[in-house]
């Protein structure tokens, strides 16, 4: 009896997003933000990546990119063993937004790091919908002065979010938060927290105002 030849199976590469493959994720939470937006999707396909906020480096990063020089400039890296490999930056600039968005759900904590600062809406708010995000990357978008507002509009909107007091803190203290939600979310803040806002130089005047009114009305009378 003649023994079957299997053919091997091939090994899938973990950042090739045009392949199937088994996360440590629920994929069916990527499959339905992708069509809850998929009109958001199509209408933004074409749109290539750009960097809100993006620095001087990373302008000229993004330049290389798109003129397909990038190997020859900061876009290649050296990882510790020596070898060299595209940056994230790059790889993402190659990418459409249906593409983005799978990585802001299923990539890792350094993509999501850069995919937040999509000028694409729909990819931003992919990278708050990913099930891998964890609460001390809320924590830190919830700080960065590099994002859109609707990112940080995002976040005010999710309750499971704004259950987590740093959250709250660092986007009230956040000189890019809208002053509507800041002036919301001063009644949450705890007395210490009432006064460092009252002093903090980087937010409204009137955003201290209220800071400093509801920390004397909580700290009470000084005896």
């Amino acid at each position: 009896m003649t023994e079957e030849v299997k053919e091997p199976v091939q090994p899938i590469d973990p950042k090739d997003l045009s392949k199937a493959r088994v996360y440590d994720v629920d994929v069916d939470e990527v499959l339905r933000y992708e069509l809850e937006h998929a009109d958001e999707i199509a209408a933004e396909e074409g749109k290539k990546f750009e960097l809100t906020g993006s620095t001087t480096e990373e302008q000229q990063e993004l330049a290389a990119a798109t003129r397909g020089a990038a190997s020859a400039t900061a876009a290649v890296a050296k990882t510790e063993q020596g070898a060299e490999r595209e940056s994230i930056i790059t790889k993402i600039s190659k990418m459409n937004v249906g593409a983005r968005v799978k990585l802001a759900m299923l990539g890792n904590k350094e993509e999501r790091g850069v995919l937040i600062r999509d000028a694409s809406k729909v990819v931003s708010s992919a990278v708050l919908a990913s099930p891998k995000l964890t609460d001390q990357e809320v924590e830190l978008i919830a700080a960065m002065k590099n994002v859109q507002e609707s990112v940080l509009r995002d976040i005010q909107r999710n309750r499971k979010f704004m259950k987590n007091y740093n959250v709250v803190k660092n986007l009230i203290n956040n000189p890019r938060c809208p002053l509507d939600l800041s002036l919301n979310m001063v009644k949450l803040l705890m007395v210490n927290d009432l006064k460092g806002l009252s002093m903090n130089k980087n937010v409204p005047e009137t955003l201290k105002k209220i800071a400093l009114k509801n920390f004397k009305e909580k700290s009470g009378p000084q005896k």
